[in-house]
């Protein structure tokens, strides 16, 4: 009878977890999402088990599996509160949680953690062992630090984002009180209830993932821009098509003017208008299709190659995106590049920092457009073991307020239909994963500049960067070691 509870909960995470995979995939937010069905499924199924036994040494066996994911269950919901947050920065705290974890587990078969169980009317339960409250300060710290990652996040959202915000609120609220199953644990006779409270709670997050569209945007975005490439590829094709036969078709139709077949008396301009038209039609397109592949590049920045990342010149770049960049009007005689040193390079990928240049252009044209004057000046220097490229552009600059959040994704000042707000954030993003680093710099109506540093071919950055995470972390270390020597 006891037992029934927690294998339908068991059950029903099994459905939660298939339910979220099946509907939207492997992203950054259903993994760990995923990992709290899992431990949760694993530890009521264990329950089930242990209120059903009579033997004394199957319950001693039981109740140390079952804690097993107990363990983690606290760290996988900050986890997942971290992404909800979109709070990359929590990730030392996170694995140091991981850690604490794993070092919980590893002394799960002595009595430090759980001391042995105790038979209560339903059945058999753990007795908290000497470090169990460790444990329990652990879930009090985490599931308060996750509340304040989401009323953080919560000042800056609106509409549809507070709303999400609010039900993962709601679902976190919820979790907190199957905390009074630890009780249980230290002698109070009462069935654990936060089964219940699990189980409403990730049932709403599991309902807020699919009906309020909780997993990243990105992914949605992705499948637009590409949906969006082939369509334009043939727009530049047709175009270039036109622009090729056009010639002959206008000599045609000057020799029929010349020869009196036909009059174009009010139509002369018109006509040399046309092959103007397709230059045109094929400059926006390479200029779109360019803004496509930037979209395209930040949604697979997360699986860059770094064994491929190699030696590139700062000039070439600033170059190539000059040459890409879909310039209107007079926009590029407002762009100034200073001589750079041809010693001036970096190690990464070119094609990524090319479209942060693409971004920055972007961005600093816009607000000059608003401003109505404004210059752009781009310059290199090489640093030490870094490559320095600033941006500046005197336009209206950017208000105290605001600068803090330009590198918040889905932030923008633009009016509705002018941005999206990703692309400060691609910046971020590429430069960090490139092993560097963006920063702005403003005065409200003078100017902004943006300072973006790049890892030098061969330096500790550049070595870092291309190692793998566990061996650049364990090599931090040591390093950190001979330095407190």
């Amino acid at each position: 009878m006891y037992a029934i509870p927690t294998a339908f909960v068991s059950a029903l995470f099994v459905v939660f977890g298939l339910y979220v995979v099946i509907t939207q995939g492997v992203t950054r937010l259903s993994v760990p999402f995923v990992m709290m069905c899992a431990t949760t499924f694993a530890w009521q199924g264990t329950w089930t088990l242990l209120f059903q036994t009579e033997d004394p040494h199957t319950a001693a066996l039981l109740v140390r599996i079952g804690y097993l994911f107990i363990l983690f269950l606290p760290t996988t919901l900050y986890h997942f509160m971290i992404e909800v947050a979109a709070r990359r920065k929590e990730q030392p705290i996170l694995l140091a949680s991981y850690g604490l974890c794993v070092l919980l587990a590893v002394l799960l078969p002595g009595h430090e953690v759980i001391a042995g169980y105790q038979k209560y009317f339903f059945g058999y339960y753990p007795i908290a062992g000497p470090l169990h409250p460790l444990h329990v300060v652990q879930t009090v710290l985490l599931a308060a630090r996750s509340g304040q990652l989401l009323l953080d996040a919560r000042k800056t959202a609106g509409g549809e984002a507070r709303k999400r915000l609010d039900l993962c609120l709601a679902s976190l609220c919820l979790y907190s009180f199957a905390a009074v199953d630890y009780a249980v644990n230290y002698g109070y006779g009462m069935y654990p209830p936060g089964v219940l409270f699990i189980a409403l709670s990730l049932g709403l997050l599991a309902v807020t993932i699919v009906r309020y569209h909780l997993i990243h945007p990105y992914a949605l975005a992705a499948t637009i821009a590409h949906e969006i490439a082939t369509p334009l590829a043939t727009i530049g094709m047709h175009a270039d098509e036109i622009a090729s036969v056009w010639t002959h078709v206008f000599k045609g139709y000057r020799a029929a003017v010349n020869h009196g077949i036909y009059d174009d008396h009010g139509h002369s301009g018109q006509s040399e208008r046309i092959s103007q038209l397709a230059t045109a039609i094929r400059r926006e397109v390479s200029g779109t299709s360019a803004m496509v592949e930037m979209a395209l590049a930040s949604f697979t920045l997360d699986r860059l190659d770094r064994s491929r990342f190699s030696a590139h010149h700062v000039q070439h770049c600033v170059t190539s995106a000059l040459e890409r960049y879909p310039f209107r009007g007079d926009e590029r005689a407002r762009v100034t590049v200073l001589p750079i040193e041809p010693a001036t390079r970096f190690s990464g990928s070119d094609t990524v920092v090319i479209f942060v240049l693409f971004n920055l252009l972007k961005n600093a044209l816009h607000a000059i457009h608003v401003w109505g004057d404004g210059q752009i000046t781009i310059s290199a220097v090489q640093d030490q073991d870094f490559c320095v490229l600033q941006f500046r552009d005197t336009g209206p600059g950017i208000a105290p307020d605001v600068l803090p959040h330009i590198f918040d994704a889905f932030f923008s000042t633009k009016r509705h239909g002018s941005g999206a707000g990703m692309g400060l954030a691609f910046c971020r993003r590429a430069t960090e994963l490139l092993g560097g680093s963006i920063e702005c710099n403003s005065v409200r109506g003078s100017h902004t500049t943006f300072t973006v540093r790049l890892p030098a071919p061969g330096s500790p950055a550049d070595r870092a960067t291309q190692e793998p995470p566990a061996r650049s972390w364990r090599r931090r270390q040591v390093n950190a070691k001979v330095e407190e020597s």
